[in-house]
């Protein structure tokens, strides 16, 4: 993979939502299913994908994805992963993938209005060191997470820890990492990712897919999760917030005016960051 500061991946619309197999049922695919004792849910799905769209996501997200590296030191509020490849919801919700992901979600939680606000591939090494953390808080929300190291074998590592909410000492479950399985779980369950096997030295690679109960909530989420993270400038609040009053409260509104806006911010970052080297290799 390509290595670079913060930056987004553009992401391949493969088939389609529309090419999801009309028959599916997420049930068939349940391998088991865990609670915490706030009654949170943990889901493990295999085989939820065809074989050839699991090949195409992971052969892009090897191979033409680029990842940005985050040593932030927020001790306790994040997961730590340092390796990170992120994607625009724009072109994610046109995808086969999220038509899978979508289905998943509303057949098993019997809501159908789910929206994707962070859209991720995460690498970590056997030497990285992963923090237990949770993925939203007050929210009703989910994470699906898909497991993409096909040579990956039982012994290797690289699942998934799920802790009780206020007993770290309290394992719920461990999620063994397989080719093309899936971690479905409620967002506010602490957990950590476990870095491959110490004699290993492929990195562990996995999707993950946030979602939130509607558009217009996961609109505003990435709104801000791209102040942060994309543009790394908490002073844009203030360019947010005219846009907001202007446009209103219509999620598709909203989400095409923040895409120009961020699409446009981008490119004069770009352009910025050109002229400086420019100037510095002619003196």
């Amino acid at each position: 993979p390509t290595y670079l500061p913060h930056t987004v991946t553009h992401f391949p619309i493969f088939r389609g939502t529309d090419a999801i197999n009309k028959t599916f049922r997420a049930e068939d695919h349940i391998t088991s299913v865990e609670y915490t004792a706030l009654d949170r849910p943990i889901y493990v799905l295999d085989n939820l994908f065809r074989d050839e769209l699991l090949s195409e996501l992971r052969d892009h997200l090897y191979l033409s994805s680029q990842y940005y590296y985050d040593d932030s030191d927020d001790a306790g509020e994040t997961d730590n992963v340092q390796w990170i490849s992120g994607h625009r919801t724009v072109e994610f919700v046109k995808s086969e993938v999220w038509g899978v992901v979508r289905e998943t979600l509303t057949q098993i939680t019997g809501h159908a209005d789910w929206y994707p606000y962070d859209v991720s591939c995460n690498l970590n090494r056997a030497w990285d060191h992963t923090r237990i953390h949770k993925d939203c808080y007050d929210k009703d929300e989910f994470t699906f997470l898909l497991y993409l190291n096909p040579e990956f074998k039982p012994g290797d590592l690289g699942g998934t820890v799920f802790y009780e909410h206020e007993d770290l000492f309290s394992i719920v479950t461990s999620v063994q990492n397989r080719y093309g399985r899936v971690a479905l779980f409620h967002c506010e369950i602490k957990h950590a990712a476990r870095p491959p096997h110490a004699y290993l030295t492929n990195a562990r690679y996995s999707f993950a897919v946030k979602v939130a109960r509607s558009k217009l909530d996961a609109v505003q989420r990435e709104m801000q999760q791209s102040l942060w993270n994309d543009l790394d400038d908490e002073e844009k609040s203030e360019d947010i917030e005219k846009l907001v009053e202007a446009v209103g409260s219509d999620p598709d509104k909203l989400e095409t005016h923040f895409e120009k806006y961020f699409t446009e911010e981008m490119a004069n970052r770009r352009q910025g960051l050109e002229e400086a080297l420019k100037q510095a290799g002619a003196g």
